[in-house]
């Protein structure tokens, strides 16, 4: 939730399910208290297996006792700003020419978490931080739709969570805003999949009269 509440999308999950949840969908992993788990070098190997360019990082209360922090990208204190863990962690990704955490731009649109406004070719658009928060989602996606399910997922909070009947509705605004800016639409649904935002490749692909 520190995470969502710097703008950065972010899941939370026990270590079983986030080997079923590890993709390239992701830019980094943090594993918490690392030496907690039963076998933790076999398990980073693991995610490592799954998703190979994804950096992962541990979070621990001390550093000097982990017993094999060679096998992270990283190591922090559980004591560390949580501002300096996102940059330290996007620094170690641009370091290496990978997709960093907070950076979210597509075909002009640049909803990057460090702007005070969302962008489209530098023309600002008001966005509510929640219609952000969506827009990020979709172009962290981007080529692959994202219903409503995984929209909730990914970009609200566990505890903030709506009805599924209500990112319609976020979708519709979003839509609107950017109308309104730009003269065309940014997000369309794409049956049975989802939504994904509008590029002339997905035009094109998809065959969609826009």
């Amino acid at each position: 939730e520190i995470f969502h509440y710097m703008g950065i999308l972010s899941y939370g999950t026990t270590p079983p399910l986030a080997l079923s949840e590890i993709s390239s969908f992701y830019r980094a992993v943090i594993i918490m208290e690392p030496d907690t788990l039963p076998d933790p070098c076999d398990y980073v190997k693991k995610l490592r297996s799954y998703a190979s360019m994804v950096p992962i990082f541990a979070l621990c209360n001390d550093v000097k006792s982990l017993k094999h922090p060679k096998m992270f990208d990283g190591v922090f204190k559980f004591a560390i700003y949580s501002s300096i863990l996102a940059s330290k962690i996007a620094e170690y990704s641009r370091s290496r020419k990978l997709s960093y955490i907070g950076d979210y731009r597509l075909a002009g649109i640049n909803a990057t978490c460090d702007l005070k406004f969302t962008t489209y070719f530098e023309k600002p658009i008001i966005f509510t931080k929640t219609e952000v928060m969506i827009a990020r989602a979709l172009i962290r996606a981007y080529p692959m739709p994202l219903n409503a399910a995984k929209l909730i997922k990914y970009a609200f909070r566990p505890s903030r969570s709506p009805e599924l009947s209500s990112v319609r509705s976020y979708i519709c605004t979003l839509n609107k805003k950017f109308r309104d800016a730009t003269g065309s639409n940014m997000i369309t649904s794409i049956q049975g999949e989802g939504y994904v935002i509008i590029t002339p490749e997905i035009v094109r692909d998809r065959n969609l009269v826009i």
